[in-house]
């Protein structure tokens, strides 16, 4: 059946990488889900969600921590035991038996991290501090001052995204994202509301970007280039985090720096991918003019502006949440021009 004229767009194969070969441009954007186990492992019903979804050209898991002790938000799960391996590995099989390729995304919540969980107080660039409540579920929680991370510490964080992204592909995955969007770790080091040091690690805008540099070559070496990609914020929207003028010196950095390591994708970290006039336009547009590699684009998007975004060259691939949250079938549905069903927070109660 041919798709729509409206979604045909996201109906072309592309290659992501040599060895990846995706059958359409829907990429399933990495959603919290807030399901997992005493130990951190996924639920069984992690199984289901994912395998259910295999249509799309990509997947890409919810947000998994990638060490003991970061842990800011309720029932999130990790990779970094063995128990975690073994669990994450049912899903990559699960979804590799329905014909799915799917991208596990690695996370360390750096100062938003909360006691709560382990009684270790948030680890983050700098101690910068903004306090009130935070947006959580399940139990309620005030943002905490952080500890600003020493330099073995930094070096140790290195090594866990390092393991973590190894135990994926062990688990079956066909790669990783690194979250540096929304405000968490990689963008605290990027950002100078979160970055106050005066180290190696903060200051100029190469310094600023020096983590997140660091923190992809490492994966990059471990796993392979092409097993890599990574998610960024150049709008300023998440996580109590300011936008300060200056700011995007320091992506700009990563980004001319990076185009040349051979990473499988970019993707944008928006909620609502709108005209920003400090970006003179979208976050997708403010990459796609820095970044020469594949770009995933999301952000609110309907499927006929993904796929006229996909058209026009301003992304390869585009990417769809909550309406993949609520339509589980979403790209049959859009093949056959059937129509969606709408999202509400109602959808969650689904999960298990």
């Amino acid at each position: 059946m041919t798709p729509p004229d409206d979604v045909a767009a996201l109906f072309r194969p592309f290659d992501l990488t040599p060895r990846l070969r995706l059958p359409n441009r829907i990429v399933l954007a990495p959603c919290t889900r807030n399901r997992a186990e005493h130990d951190l492992s996924p639920t069984p019903g992690a199984i289901d969600h994912y395998a259910d979804r295999a249509a799309a050209g990509l997947l890409i898991t919810e947000a998994v921590l990638i060490s003991h002790g970061i842990q800011g938000y309720v029932d999130t799960p990790g990779i970094f035991t063995d128990a975690h391996q073994a669990a994450w590995a049912k899903v990559a099989t699960a979804v590799h038996e329905r014909g799915g390729r799917i991208f596990m995304q690695l996370w360390h919540p750096g100062r938003m991290a909360h006691s709560h969980f382990h009684g270790v107080p948030p680890r983050a660039p700098s101690a910068v501090f903004d306090p009130g409540p935070r947006r959580q579920t399940r139990v309620s929680l005030e943002h905490e001052p952080p500890v600003p991370l020493s330099e073995g510490e930094i070096s140790g964080i290195l090594c866990d995204y390092e393991q973590a992204a190894q135990r994926a592909i062990a688990a079956g995955f066909d790669g990783v994202e690194i979250h540096g969007a929304n405000g968490y770790l990689p963008e605290q080091f990027w950002r100078m509301h979160t970055n106050r040091r005066t180290d190696g690690w903060g200051g100029t805008p190469e310094r600023r970007a020096r983590f997140c540099l660091a923190l992809c070559s490492r994966v990059a070496a471990a796993i392979g280039p092409d097993r890599v990609g990574l998610r960024l914020s150049p709008m300023a929207y998440f996580s109590e985090m300011k936008y300060m003028p200056g700011d995007n010196l320091a992506l700009d950095v990563i980004l001319s720096r990076l185009s040349g390591v051979g990473l499988a994708y970019v993707h944008t970290g928006i909620i609502d991918d709108k005209p920003e006039a400090v970006l003179g336009g979208t976050c997708t547009q403010y990459l796609r003019a820095r970044w020469p590699g594949v770009l995933v684009t999301n952000g609110a998007l309907t499927p006929e502006k993904g796929a006229a975004l996909v058209a026009a060259g301003e992304a390869e691939l585009a990417a769809f949440g909550k309406l993949f949250l609520a339509n589980a079938d979403l790209v049959a549905r859009l093949s056959q021009g059937m129509p969606l069903e709408p999202y509400s927070r109602a959808v969650l109660d689904r999960f298990t």
